[in-house]
C-alpha cells in the first residue's frame, strides 16, 4: 500500500510539472522562460466573395499532393500545419478566370511573412503563390497587420488577408477559414547571459512589436505588468527584438514559439 501511495504521489508530481516543460527550455541561443498564450494563424476573405472558394479549393489539392508539407517541412521546423486535403477539390470549377490577387500579409512575421532583399517570402507568401499558380492567377503581396484586415479587405485594397495574420475565426464582418497553424506567444532572453527565469526579470525590459494586440495581452497580465520596469515597442519584427535582446537594450523579448524555434540557431 505504501508503495503504491508513492508511486501515486510521484505520478501526481509528474503532472503538475508537465505544463512547465516549455519554460526553461534553451532554444539555439535563447531561453524560454515563460509562455503567454495561443495564437492561430487563418486566412480571411470579404463577405460573398468567389475568391474564397477558387482558393480554398485550391488548397485542398495542394495539401493532397503533398506541397503544403514540403513547404511546411522547409520553413518550420516540423510540419503543425492544419489544412483540408483533396485532389480533386477544382473538379467543381469549369474554366477560372485569370486574375492578379492582392495579398495583404504581414511583412514582419517571420518564418511565415516577412522582407528579404525587397521580396516578399516565407511560408505563407511561397504557399500564396503555389496558389495562384494552381489557379493560373498572378501574386500581389500588400503589407498589412492583423488588426487592420477588415478595413483593407473591405476597402478593396487586399482580396484575402493571409500571411502571418492571427485572425478571429468567430468574425462576423469577414469570413475568416478554420486556422492552419497554432503556436504559442513566450518571453525569451539570452541563453548564456540571460535570466533564467521570469523571477529573473524583475525591473527589467520587455520588447515588444509594435502592434496593439501584444500591449493587449501584457496589460491583461497584471503580474508581468509588475514583473516589468519598462515595455518597449519595436517596429521591424523578429530581427529588431532579437538585436535588442542580443545587444543588451532590453533583458527578454516576446516572439512567437515558431520564430523562436526556426531562427533561435
Amino acid at each position: 500500500m505504501k508503495l503504491l501511495k508513492r508511486a501515486l504521489a510521484l505520478a501526481l508530481v509528474l503532472a503538475l510539472m508537465l505544463p512547465l516543460g516549455g519554460c526553461g527550455q534553451v532554444v539555439g541561443r535563447y531561453r524560454i522562460v515563460d509562455t503567454l498564450a495561443e495564437q492561430s494563424y487563418a486566412i480571411g476573405f470579404r463577405q460573398d466573395d468567389y475568391v474564397r472558394y477558387y482558393v480554398e479549393a485550391a488548397l485542398q489539392v495542394l495539401a493532397a499532393d503533398g506541397t503544403i508539407s514540403g513547404l511546411a517541412n522547409t520553413w518550420f521546423i516540423e510540419d503543425n500545419t492544419r489544412f483540408a486535403s483533396s485532389l480533386s477539390a477544382l473538379d467543381q470549377f469549369g474554366s477560372i478566370p485569370g486574375r492578379t490577387l492582392l495579398v495583404g500579409c504581414d511583412p514582419d512575421a517571420y518564418p511565415l511573412s516577412y522582407i528579404e532583399n525587397g521580396q516578399y517570402t516565407g511560408f505563407d507568401v511561397e504557399l500564396a503563390r503555389a496558389v495562384c499558380a494552381k489557379l493560373g492567377w498572378q501574386a500581389q503581396f500588400i503589407s498589412i497587420k492583423s488588426e487592420d484586415a477588415y478595413v483593407e479587405l473591405s476597402s478593396g485594397n487586399v482580396d484575402v488577408a493571409w500571411g502571418g495574420l492571427t485572425l478571429d475565426p468567430d468574425a462576423t464582418d469577414y469570413v475568416v477559414l478554420t486556422p492552419y497553424l497554432t503556436d504559442e506567444l513566450v518571453i525569451i532572453t539570452r541563453a548564456d547571459i540571460g535570466a533564467k527565469s521570469l523571477r529573473g526579470l524583475k525591473g527589467s525590459s520587455l520588447a515588444i512589436s509594435v502592434e496593439q494586440k501584444y500591449m493587449d495581452l501584457l496589460q491583461a497580465d497584471e503580474r508581468l505588468m509588475n514583473r516589468f520596469g519598462e515595455i518597449k515597442r519595436l517596429t521591424g519584427g523578429l530581427q529588431a527584438l532579437l538585436d535588442a535582446v542580443n545587444g543588451g537594450q532590453a533583458g527578454a523579448a516576446l516572439v512567437s514559439s515558431t520564430a523562436i524555434s526556426k531562427f533561435g540557431g
